[in-house]
C-alpha cells in the first residue's frame, strides 16, 4: 500500500489554526424564513461563490495542504461545495478527509459563513476512501435483480463516506445502458427503463436513509451517446426520451425524492444540456417538478466554449446557463476569478438583471436549503466519529462478497462442466491463465482508488481468480500468463513449462476481459476483444483435452466471437470487486450457485442488432437458410444476440406451470364518476407456479413480459413489466403472483411526443421467462391468450381531455369555476371542432399552454387560473377574477361567483423585442372596479388569441410556448 507520507505532516490537528467565531450557530433545523434570512445577509459576491464548487487540488501547495488556501476560498470567499478527487494518487482516509473538512469548517466559522458541503464520486461504496469497502460495480448489482442489494451498497457507501466528513455522493447513474461500447456502461443498472428505475430508487434510498444527500446522474440522456462514444451527442427522439429515458427519473425524483441532481457533459437535441432549456427547464423543473440541487458535471460552463463551441468566452458561457438552464452549483473547478467575474458582469446588465438575480436567490436559497436537509447548520462535523471505526469492517466486506457471488452470470455450462467434482480422491489438475486472473485491479475497473482504476499495489486487500483456485485443497493448480491484456504472449522463457501444464490439465480457467477505464479515457472503435485473447482461448481448445472454463471480467460486454464455441462453460463477472477471485472459485466449485442475470441483451455481432431487448417490432434483420448464400437475403427475423437480457443458467433446474389469469379483459375507468367522486379501473392478476426440480436451493428471478400487438405508435418487441426473485428449496413449487395494471400499457402517443396516454381496444399478450416469446410461439404455454383493454366509460376515451382535467383539478382550477372532474371532461369531448381531425376536445396544445401556466412555481393557484383562461383559452362558461387590491402572490380563493370578460390581445412591442427584453404589458377595463395593470414577465414574445364563446365549435388559438414562464418555473 502506498505511504501517505507526503500529507502526514499537514493533517496534524489543522482545524487548530483558526479562531472559531459562533456567530452563525444553530441549534435545531433551519425554517424557511430563517434561511431566507441568511440569503438576505449575503453580498452578491458571498452568493455567487456559495454556487460555486471548487477541486480538492485547490488546496494543495508543493503537495501539502496548504491551510491559508482554505481561509482564503472557503472564509474570505465564501466557496460553497468542496469537490473531493485523488490527489496525486493519494489515497487518503476517512479520518484524514475528516480532518481537512474539520479545517474547512472552522474557516466557514470564523468568517461567520454558512457551512461548506463536500461531494465525491462513490460509485460502489466509497471507493475514493482509503480501507473503505469496494462493493461491485452498478452492473453487478443490477445482476443479482434485488433491490435489497443495491439499498445495501448504497447504505454502506453513505456511511462510510459519511465517516470522512462527506455528505454528498455523486451517485447512482440513472441511465440506460442500450449502447455496448459505451465506457460508462458498468456504472448502469442495465437497459432496461423499469428495472433501472427501481434499482436507481433503491440506491437513492440508501444513501439518503444514511444521512447523506444522493446525486442522480447525468441528465439527460447521455447513456445513449450517437457513436457510443463518451460525451457525443444524443440523438433521441423527444418520444423516446418521455417513453424510455425518462421514465426512471420519475421513480427516483417522485418515489425516490433524491435531493441533488446532476446533469450531463453531453448535447440532447444539439444543444448542450448545461444551458438546455428543454431538458433543465421545462422537462426538469416542470414536467418532472424537481425543485432540489441542479450541479454541473466537471467544468460543463467553461466546455461551453472549448468543447461544445457554442459561447465565445466565460461571459457568454455563464449568460447561456442562467438563461436558458436551470443549475444552481457549478463545478468549475478551478477558474473562481472567472466564475465571479462573469456572474457580475452579467448581473450587472440591465437587460437580463431581474433574471439573473431571481436565479442567483433561487439557487442559492436551494443550496442553503439543501445543507440545512442534512443537518448541516445545526450538526457540527467532529474529528471522532464512532462510523470511522466501521469503514471497510469485515461485516461489511461479507457484505460486498455475497453480493459478488450473486451478481456472477453463468451463460454456458455444456454436459454439467459446472461445478467441478474430483473423481477416486484424487486432485484435479487445474490450469489458471489469461491476462485478468490474478489482477484485482482487472476485477474492480474505474472509479476504484482512482479515477481510472488503480493497478494491485494499491489495494487493501481482495483475492484473484488465481490467489483463490491455489487454496482449493482438492485441486492441483498450475499457472501461467498466456497473453496480456492487450492479447500478446506474456509467457516469455516459460512458453515450454506452460504448455506442459495445460496439456496436462483436466480443467483450464482461462480469464480475458478489459483494462481498467472511464469516461472519454475509455472509448473503443472495436467491441470485438483483442484478437490475441480470442486466439488464445481457441489454441487452448485445440492443443488441450482440457474442458476449458472461461471468466469474462470487463465492464461492458465485449463481443466473445469464437470464444463462446470454444469454452465448455462461461461465467460473465463483469465488475464484482476485490473479492471476485473468491466468488468465482466458490461458483466453480459449487460452493455457491449461481444465480445472476443479465440486465442487459448480451450482443453478437457489431451492429447492435436486437438492442435493446425492447427495440421495436419493425426492427428486424435478415438471414438465409445457407450462411453461406450472398445477398439478398429474404427471410426476415429477429436479430440474433448471444444471449438474451434476463438469461443466465443455474445448477438446479426449475419447471414453470399453471399460467393463470383471472380475466382476459382489463377496463379503465376515469379517475371520476359521475358523482365526482374517485372510481378505479380494473387490472388482471397473473399467477404462475414455478418448482425447483433440481437437488440445490436457489434463487430464481421471475420475469413478466407484456406484448403489444397493436399500437398507434409502433409497440416493442417486449417489455419487461415486473419481476420477483424468490428463493427455492429443492422440490419446493412456490406461486408467485403479479398484477398488471392499466398504467403498465400506457405510452406516449401518436400526437403528442411526451404525454402518456392508453388506447382503448388494445391487444396484448402477457408472458412468463426471458427465452419467452409470445409473438413467435402463440401456443407457449408461458404465453396467454390474447388479452384486451376497454374503456369503462361513455363515448370516445380522450387523453388530452383527461390530463388537461386532472390538471386543472390539480390546481385547484375546476373549484373555483365549480366544476368537477367528470364534469370538465364532459365539456371537453363535447368541444370538438369539426375542422380537427387529429383529436378531440380542447387538445393537446391547449394542455401543453396550460401546463406552462400550472406548472410554475411562484404564482399563487387562482393566479395561475385566471392566466390559464386569458392566457390559453377560456374553455369555460365563468371565469375567475382578482380584486384590485389582491397581488400576484399569496392571493386566496375567494368568490367563485364572479366573472370577467377574457384579456384582449396586446400587440407585441417591437422595440421591446429587438433588444430581447421579454416583458408583456397588458391592460384591461375591469368595469366599475377599474384598471388593473398586471405584468406577466415571459421571456419569449406571447402571441395569443381568444375568441371563446360557451357553444361555439371552433376557437381561435396560437399556444404560448412552455419557455415563456421562466422566473416562475425555474
Amino acid at each position: 500500500m502506498k505511504s501517505l507520507s507526503l500529507l502526514a505532516t499537514s493533517l496534524l490537528m489543522p482545524w487548530a489554526l483558526f479562531p472559531v467565531v459562533h456567530t452563525l450557530q444553530y441549534t435545531e433545523e433551519l425554517s424557511k424564513t430563517q434561511l431566507e434570512s441568511i440569503l438576505n445577509g449575503m453580498s452578491l459576491s458571498d452568493k455567487i461563490n456559495h454556487m460555486a464548487q471548487i477541486d480538492f487540488s485547490m488546496l494543495f501547495t508543493n503537495d501539502k495542504i496548504n491551510f491559508e488556501k482554505i481561509k482564503y476560498y472557503f472564509g474570505e470567499l465564501g466557496i460553497g461545495s468542496l469537490l473531493i478527487v485523488p490527489y496525486k494518487q493519494e489515497y487518503l482516509t476517512a479520518s484524514a478527509y475528516r480532518s481537512i473538512l474539520l479545517a474547512i469548517q472552522n474557516a466557514t466559522k470564523t468568517y461567520n459563513r454558512p457551512p461548506v458541503i463536500a461531494g465525491i464520486d462513490s460509485v460502489h461504496g466509497a471507493n475514493y476512501i482509503n480501507g473503505a469497502t469496494i462493493f461491485p460495480q452498478p452492473i453487478n448489482i443490477a445482476c443479482t435483480w434485488d433491490e435489497n442489494n443495491a439499498r445495501s451498497v448504497a447504505s454502506f457507501g453513505a456511511k462510510e463516506t459519511l465517516a470522512a466528513g462527506i455528505p454528498w455522493m455523486f451517485s447512482p447513474i440513472v441511465g440506460l445502458g442500450i449502447h455496448p461500447s459505451w465506457s460508462r456502461m458498468y456504472e448502469t443498472f442495465g437497459e432496461d427503463p423499469y428495472l433501472v428505475g427501481m434499482f436507481a430508487r433503491a440506491m437513492v434510498e440508501g444513501i439518503q436513509q444514511s444521512g447523506v444527500a444522493a446525486c442522480a446522474k447525468h441528465f439527460v440522456g447521455y447513456s445513449a451517446p450517437r457513436d457510443g462514444h463518451d460525451r457525443s451527442p444524443s440523438w433521441i427522439p423527444t418520444r423516446h426520451l418521455y417513453q424510455y429515458f425518462v421514465r426512471p427519473w420519475r421513480e427516483v425524483i417522485d418515489h425516490g425524492n433524491v435531493l441533488t441532481i446532476m446533469e450531463s457533459y453531453t448535447e440532447y437535441d444539439g444543444v448542450p444540456n448545461v444551458a438546455n432549456r428543454n431538458s433543465l427547464v421545462t422537462l426538469l423543473r416542470q414536467d418532472l417538478g424537481f425543485d432540489g440541487v441542479l450541479v454541473t458535471d466537471y467544468q460543463e460552463i467553461e466546455n461551453l466554449i472549448g468543447f461544445h463551441k457554442v459561447a465565445l468566452d466565460y461571459d457568454e458561457a455563464v449568460k447561456m446557463t442562467l438563461m436558458e438552464g436551470s443549475v444552481d452549483m457549478n463545478m468549475i473547478p478551478f477558474n473562481v476569478d472567472g466564475w465571479s467575474n462573469s456572474m457580475k458582469h452579467n448581473f450587472e446588465d440591465a437587460a437580463i438583471h431581474d433574471v439573473v438575480r431571481k436565479r442567483i436567490d433561487d439557487s442559492v436559497l436551494r443550496i442553503l436549503q439543501l445543507k440545512n436537509n442534512l443537518g448541516m447548520f445545526h450538526t457540527d462535523l467532529k474529528e471522532d466519529d464512532l462510523e470511522i471505526g466501521k469503514v471497510g469492517s469485515k461485516g461489511r466486506r461479507d457484505v460486498a462478497l455475497d453480493i459478488a457471488r450473486e451478481s456472477i452470470v453463468l451463460t454456458k455450462n455444456d454436459d454439467g462442466t459446472l461445478p467441478l467434482h474430483s473423481s477416486n480422491h484424487k486432485k484435479l489438475k487445474v490450469h489458471v491463465t489469461g491476462p485478468t486472473c490474478d489482477s484485482l485491479g482487472y476485477q474492480s475497473g474505474g472509479w476504484t482508488i482512482a479515477w481510472q482504476g488503480a493497478s494491485d499495489y494499491f489495494f487493501e486487500y481482495g483475492q484473484t481468480v488465481l490467489g483463490a483456485a491455489t487454496h482449493q485443497s482438492q485441486w492441483d493448480v498450475t499457472s501461467s500468463c498466456g497473453v496480456n491484456i492487450m492479447g500478446d504472449s506474456c509467457d516469455g522463457g516459460n512458453q515450454d513449462i506452460a504448455n506442459e501444464q495445460r496439456l496436462g490439465a483436466d480443467y483450464i480457467i482461462v480469464c480475458i476481459g478489459e483494462e481498467n477505464y472511464t469516461e472519454k479515457p475509455g472509448d473503443i472503435r472495436d467491441l470485438n476483444l483483442p484478437r490475441g485473447q480470442r486466439d488464445f482461448v481457441k489454441q487452448l481448445k485445440n492443443e488441450s483435452k482440457a474442458k476449458i472454463i472461461v471468466i469474462y471480467f470487463g465492464g461492458r460486454p465485449r463481443l466473445l466471437g469464437d470464444i463462446v464455441d470454444s469454452a465448455d462453460s462461461i461465467l460473465i463477472a463483469f465488475l464484482p470487486g476485490p473479492d471476485a477471485g473468491q466468488a468465482v472459485v466458490e461458483i466453480i466449485t459449487g460452493e455457491q450457485n449461481p444465480s445472476g442475470r443479465l440486465p442487459i441483451t448480451y450482443p453478437k455481432y457489431q451492429d447492435g442488432g436486437g438492442i435493446p431487448y425492447w427495440h421495436t417490432v419493425s426492427d428486424q434483420c435478415t438471414e438465409s437458410n445457407n450462411p453461406h448464400e450472398p445477398l439478398p437475403h429474404w427471410i426476415y427475423s429477429q436479430c440474433e444476440v448471444q444471449w438474451p437480457f434476463g438469461y443466465g443458467l443455474s445448477y438446479t433446474s426449475f419447471k414453470y406451470t399453471n399460467l393463470e389469469i383471472d380475466s382476459k379483459t382489463m377496463t379503465y375507468s376515469l379517475p371520476w364518476s359521475d358523482n365526482g367522486k374517485s372510481s378505479s379501473s380494473s387490472s388482471i392478476k397473473v399467477s404462475i407456479n414455478v418448482q425447483n426440480t433440481g437437488s440445490r436451493q436457489s434463487f430464481e428471478t421471475i420475469m413478466l413480459f407484456l406484448f403489444v400487438e397493436n399500437r398507434h405508435v409502433t409497440p416493442e418487441y417486449k417489455q419487461l413489466i415486473d419481476y420477483k426473485r424468490r428463493k427455492i428449496d429443492p422440490g419446493q413449487t412456490i406461486t408467485q403472483e403479479f398484477e398488471v395494471t392499466t398504467d403498465m400499457l400506457r405510452y406516449v402517443g401518436p400526437y403528442d411526443d411526451k404525454h402518456d396516454i392508453l388506447q382503448m381496444g388494445q391487444k396484448f399478450r402477457l408472458g412468463i421467462g426471458p427465452t419467452t416469446d409470445c409473438r413467435t410461439m402463440q401456443a407457449n404455454e408461458l404465453c396467454t391468450e390474447m388479452l384486451t383493454l376497454e374503456f369503462n366509460g361513455q363515448g370516445i376515451y380522450e387523453p388530452s381531455c383527461e390530463a388537461a382535467c386532472i390538471l386543472l383539478e390539480t390546481n385547484g382550477c375546476l373549484v373555483i369555476h365549480t366544476l368537477s372532474g367528470s364534469e370538465c371532461y364532459s365539456i371537453c369531448r363535447s368541444s370538438h371542432s369539426p375542422t380537427d381531425t387529429i383529436s378531440l376536445g380542447w387538445g393537446w396544445n391547449y394542455l401543453n399552454c396550460i401546463e406552462t401556466i400550472l406548472l410554475a412555481k411562484s404564482r399563487s393557484n387562482e393566479r395561475k387560473c385566471y392566466d390559464v383562461d386569458n392566457m390559453c383559452r377560456n374553455v369555460f362558461a365563468s371565469k375567475p377574477t382578482l380584486d384590485n387590491d389582491e397581488e400576484e402572490e399569496g392571493i386566496s380563493i375567494q368568490d367563485q361567483s364572479r366573472t370577467r370578460p377574457p384579456l384582449t390581445p396586446f400587440k407585441e412591442d417591437t422595440k421591446l423585442a429587438k433588444y430581447n427584453i421579454d416583458t408583456v404589458v397588458m391592460s384591461i377595463l375591469a368595469g366599475v372596479v377599474g384598471t388593473l395593470i398586471i405584468v406577466y414577465p415571459f421571456y419569449r414574445n406571447v402571441i395569443h388569441s381568444v375568441n371563446a364563446k360557451k357553444g361555439k365549435d371552433e376557437i381561435a388559438f396560437s399556444p404560448i410556448s412552455r419557455n415563456e414562464v421562466e422566473l416562475e418555473i425555474i
